[in-house]
């Protein structure tokens, strides 16, 4: 056994010699000891064990993250090695790679940690391959206390399956801001009443199963439009506001026995009046009001410390230091442990904190972890482990939404439409396809008409639903995909809401809202109205079913969506392009087992694997590096070989290529889809709209939809480098030169510059060019010559800051550019070839492509320098229609 362990399980050997002695003293007739005597035994002993930065060291839980971008082991190992951290705090991964972590961290933990998540609607909303039980609003809609216990009660055995002791939950703000950015779907509600009801259940069902329940985000984080993970909200009420409202539900909470709370950033005058002090940090709130007014002796948390509500105004290690002296035991999200531990130390070698306050929070910490049965070696078994987490999953989600759908009115009788003998239309808005609520209606009435209006749909496409529906008895217009959150109108573009607001009177419709009641605000109430709160297979099988009348829609409104003040203004520059989604679970996610993306055939991965060496071997290349994702998860990612055939430099994870003719997707089709879908590009429109300078030529009326299908009748490339160069081969000294001048300012190698005027000699070319075969496929690099003058034209940016700004950036994406020599070390940069008929040198951080390389290194068709990872993420961008990294793009 790890000595670190035995010295933390020792007091459990005490325990037990303990226990034996007091049973046989107990048939002599003396005192046997008590649970709660043990549980002082094994703290006690632990406790004295440890040094003083070790104490410090028990008070702070970090994040771990077992997959993606921020995947942090060694950081991890470092930190419980080095420091005793108290707890985890397990963020983005997958389950078995969890598992086998914990057991790692566990087992080199001299004091067992405290494994903690954030998982208010279960797992899945930190792993990959586990699905999602119902959001807060949606079981805050069946009013029904057992729905909360239930599917608190299954969250709690998928905690126990993986070794997790504490769930950051149930929210318990009372959610009185239908603007909160933050909260909002997160709630049970707006009513005080309910939100205490459902928060105890939910707290019942966690702890009755062995979990630590959280309450949070005290004292009520409801009541903001501003999310503290970017700024700190100031909330304004006064303190009998505060009690009437806000704090009842912790309140409530503290009484039924939640055994710890989370304290939010919130700037609150009434309980500190201290400029920028966030209520983690006010000893006022925290230890005034929370531990001595209301009574509360659980396990106290603060809220991120990495969030800006805090860090904005407070360093690493102060923050830390004043949320301890407030009055938290455990410091979540540290940013720098080790400085925040020396600053704990100074304040007690200097008196500023006594050791008795230090042991209280230590003495509690440790008193938790016996709680959870970490006074003896935990092992998590990774066998089945997906399955086992995924089992309760579905069966809630349908009891559930069978006692949430609401129908908030049916003035239009559209109810008793829905049958054979109707003329029903169905049009699904935010879908291009049918969805499963489309589905079962036409499986049992086989009359459903169905039509889209997928985003970036125009005017014209709104008029012909809206005259389609004067030919139906009923119609049925179904908003998928909102957003959980407000930003962006819910995810609903200008031409859905346009269309929203003209069918609001009309006597033969329903609207379905798959999703967030809170979008109700951003368009009039409509004479009938059914709300789902979520979009899902299993939900919306229960809307098919209520809608034909199989089952009665049993929900309530937990809240008022209704927007009192009239529709919003979804004038385009009103309305935002990009959308925050719920949370950021569409990125690539990496896993070391192929099963876990659904890959069960090892024997091609075996033969992948024999391929690349092999071609290595026969010198075909000299290195590359090989990602395969599916499902969103990469399971093959590895680096091969040589950056040359001299074998001096081998390929890693960070080597960048010269992804040439993938510039096409990468950037200007990115570009041309962000256009069209902010209405700012016409496909079906002609180059002259656009491009002014090609009228007169045969290339004016080129319609952009022919660009990009490669039907335009272009050539599919013109050397146009044979022109720059003598018979020998030799660059022309009329338009090159070894060094750069203002004359002489495209760089197209490491020492030859153009002409710059050379490039109207290239357009010249090009616009005198014939067209051959219009309307047929040939592949062109000129078509996209012209795409990525369209995108400059209109956004009047190059196209390389364009594309770095619209996805680049957004995406988090760091080894992706063009020109990467401005950015990156040229060791970073894999040479492309030697080049022996233009530029005689092997090319490496310049672009390969003669023609991008004459028009200066951006340009359309070529130049685009990258690294896998960066190239798969755009990639699962574009599976994920548009999203990534918590951004819709289009």
């Amino acid at each position: 056994m790890h000595l670190r362990y035995y010295r933390a399980i020792l007091p459990l050997i005490l325990s037990l010699f303990f226990i034996s002695t007091f049973s046989f003293a107990q048939k002599k007739g003396k005192k046997i000891i008590s649970k709660d005597e043990l549980k002082k035994i094994w703290v006690d002993s632990v406790y004295n064990n440890l040094s003083k930065e070790e104490r410090i060291g028990q008070l702070f839980m970090v994040a771990a993250y077992s997959g993606g971008k921020a995947y942090n082991e060694d950081a991890v190992t470092k930190l419980i090695s080095a420091h005793q951290i108290g707890g985890l705090i397990f963020m983005q991964g997958g389950p078995a790679r969890q598992a086998n972590l914990t057991n790692e961290y566990q087992h080199m933990a001299q004091v067992p940690l405290l494994i903690a998540m954030d998982a208010e609607w279960g797992l899945g909303m930190r792993l990959d391959s586990v699905q999602n039980f119902p959001r807060e609003m949606m079981v805050g809609a069946t009013r029904d206390t057992i729905y909360a216990y239930r599917m608190a009660s299954a969250i709690a055995l998928q905690c126990k399956r993986l070794g997790v002791h504490i769930d950051f939950a149930p929210v318990v703000d009372v959610n009185n801001n239908p603007a909160n950015p933050i909260i909002n779907s997160r709630a049970f509600g707006d009513d005080k009443l309910y939100v205490a009801r459902m928060g105890i259940a939910y707290m019942n069902g966690l702890q009755s199963n062995g979990i630590i329940a959280c309450a949070k985000h005290f004292p009520g984080h409801g009541n903001t439009s501003v999310d503290s993970h970017k700024d700190l909200p100031v909330i304004n009420n006064s303190l009998a506001e505060l009690d009437t409202v806000e704090l009842f539900p912790f309140k409530a909470m503290i009484r039924a026995g939640v055994k710890s709370m989370m304290v939010a950033h919130l700037e609150m005058p009434a309980l500190d009046t201290e400029a920028h002090v966030p209520t983690t940090l006010s000893k006022n709130t925290v230890t005034g009001l929370l531990k001595d007014k209301l009574g509360f002796k659980g396990l106290i948390f603060t809220d991120a410390l990495n969030m800006q509500g805090v860090a904005k105004y407070f360093a690493p290690g102060d923050a830390d230091l004043r949320a301890f002296m407030a009055g938290n035991d455990m410091l979540l999200f540290p940013q720098d442990v080790p400085v925040a531990i020396k600053k704990i130390k100074d304040a007690l070698d200097s008196g500023k904190i006594t050791e008795g306050r230090l042991g209280e929070s230590v003495k509690k910490i440790l008193a938790a972890k016996y709680d959870a049965g970490l006074y003896k070696p935990q092992t998590i078994s990774t066998d089945n482990i997906v399955d086992d987490l995924n089992k309760y999953i579905v069966p809630i989600r349908e009891m559930t939404a069978k006692a949430a759908v609401t129908l908030v009115k049916d003035e239009n009788g559209i109810i008793n439409k829905v049958n054979r003998d109707m003329r029903v239309g169905y049009i699904g808005i935010n879908v291009n396809s049918t969805p499963e609520l489309c589905k079962e209606l036409y499986d049992s009435l086989g009359n459903v008409i169905s039509d889209w209006l997928p985003k970036g749909s125009t005017a014209d496409r709104v008029s012909q639903l809206l005259e389609k529906i004067k030919d139906y008895d009923a119609t049925i217009i179904a908003v998928h995909n909102i957003s959980f959150y407000p930003a962006a109108c819910y995810g609903l573009d200008p031409q859905a809401l346009s269309f929203l607001q003209q069918v609001k009177d009309k006597n033969n419709v329903m609207v379905v809202l798959l999703g967030n009641a809170y979008a109700c605000q951003n368009f009039p109430e409509p004479k009938s109205l059914l709300i789902s709160y979520e979009d899902d297979s299993v939900t919306e099988s229960v809307v098919a079913k209520v809608l034909l009348k199989k089952q009665k829609a049993k929900g309530t409104l937990p809240v008022y969506p209704f927007n009192a003040s009239g529709p919003v203004d979804i004038s385009p520059e009103n309305v935002e392009v990009k959308e925050p989604l719920a949370k950021a679970s569409n990125t690539l996610r990496k896993t070391e087992v192929p099963a876990e993306a659904g890959v069960k055939d090892m024997d091609a991965i075996f033969k992948l694997n024999m391929f690349i060496q092999r071609c290595i071997v026969d010198g075909v290349f000299p290195g590359c590096r090989v990602v395969a994702a599916k499902n969103g998860t990469v399971f093959y990612d590895k680096a091969f070989g040589y950056y040359t055939y001299d074998k001096k430099k081998a390929v890693d994870m960070n080597t960048i290529y010269d992804v040439a003719s993938m510039t096409k997707v990468l950037a200007t089709t990115l570009s041309v889809m962000h256009l069209y879908e902010t209405g700012k590009l016409d496909l079906d429109e002609t180059l002259d709209k656009y491009l002014k300078w090609t009228k007169g030529t045969n290339k004016a009326k080129l319609h952009i939809r022919d660009l990009l299908l490669h039907q335009a009748g272009l050539k599919s490339w013109i050397p146009f480098y044979k022109e720059t160069i003598d018979a020998e081969g030799n660059p022309k000294k009329e338009i090159y030169s070894e060094t750069q001048s203002k004359e002489y300012s495209v760089q197209v190698s490491k020492s030859l510059f153009m002409k710059h005027d050379y490039i109207d000699t290239i357009w010249s070319r090009i616009l005198s060019g014939p067209l051959e075969n219009a309307g047929h496929f040939v592949y062109s690099d000129l078509d996209f010559y012209f795409l990525a003058e369209v995108v400059e034209q209109i956004t009047k940016e190059s196209l390389d800051k364009y594309v770095d700004e619209q996805f680049y950036k957004p995406m988090g994406l760091k080894r992706i550019t063009y020109l990467p020599l401005k950015k990156f070390n040229s060791a970073d940069i894999a040479p492309t070839e030697l080049d022996i008929f233009f530029r005689h040198e092997q090319v490496s951080g310049f672009v390969h492509d003669p023609g991008a390389a004459l028009l200066g290194g951006v340009a359309g068709h070529a130049g685009i320098f990258a690294s896998a990872d960066d190239v798969a993420a755009v990639f699962q961008m574009l599976l994920n229609k548009g999203e990534y990294n918590g951004t819709r793009f289009f």
